[in-house]
């Protein structure tokens, strides 16, 4: 990571300049610039400690702006790449909006809407609850597809091979493990995840039908864990799979 000084600014410095946005704007023009950024590198650069540096960076990842690589390292994410909106996914998202209105209104929970690609899910849309304590948007973000309610619901619509193909080669991935919580969500018939992704938030997720195809995606619903009841989550799915099922194949 080369120096990322003054010759970045423009005009004065603010008089009351926020250092926590300089840092994370100052990693971006270095992702921007340098293609690849590492913990220590961030550090020494920014005059940080590691801890803060991996903080802000994980922060970028989070809002995709950022992607950590095999080598460790972070490289510019889908947000920062500046890649054209693809025109199906935005025609699903307009499809799929009123699903996701239907079940805010319903819940007062965060709704999302997701769909898989390969091992992750992508965030294509959000509907936030109104509540003062809520999950967010997640909108562009990437998440793994088998650490997520919604993700585990589109996996768990495949054929068990094409899950082992998918995750055979994964030495990260307990693939028996995998295999077992996948036949639970399809009797189930819908996605869990409590507290595994992020701790203090649950979500339940069903698929939107897709015809012979498939399901094309997935709707969740999102909560602090402190009000969320695992009782509960049947009721929830009832409400994710009427709102998904009124939308119909597409």
């Amino acid at each position: 990571m080369q120096n990322s000084g003054g010759q970045n600014g423009h005009g004065d410095r603010p008089a009351y300049a926020l250092a926590s946005v300089d840092h994370a704007l100052l990693l971006l023009l270095a992702l921007r610039r340098d293609g690849a950024v590492r913990v220590s590198d961030a550090a020494r650069e920014l005059g940080v400690a590691r801890s803060t540096a991996h903080r802000l960076l994980r922060m970028l990842v989070f809002r995709g702006f950022a992607a950590q690589r095999p080598d460790r390292a972070y490289g510019p994410g889908p947000a920062l790449l500046g890649a054209a909106p693809d025109p199906d996914r935005l025609l699903l998202r307009t499809r799929l909006r009123p699903a996701l209105e239907e079940v805010h209104r319903a819940l007062d929970e965060t709704v999302h809407l997701m769909v898989r690609e390969g091992t992750e899910v992508l965030f294509v849309d959000s509907v936030e609850a109104r509540r003062p304590l809520r999950v967010g948007s997640r909108a562009g973000v990437r998440l793994p597809a088998e650490a997520t309610s919604g993700g585990r619901a589109l996996l768990a619509a495949l054929p068990v091979a094409t899950v082992r193909a998918l995750y055979g080669d994964r030495p990260d991935v307990d693939l028996p493990r995998l295999e077992r919580l996948l036949a639970r969500t399809r009797r189930r018939g819908y996605g869990l995840n409590v507290d595994e992704t992020e701790a203090g938030i649950s979500a339940v997720g069903v698929c939107v039908p897709g015809g012979p195809g498939g399901p094309v995606a997935a709707i969740t619903h999102s909560a602090p864990t402190m009000r969320f009841r695992r009782a509960a989550a049947p009721a929830v799915a009832e409400v994710l799979a009427r709102a998904a099922g009124r939308i119909g194949p597409g």
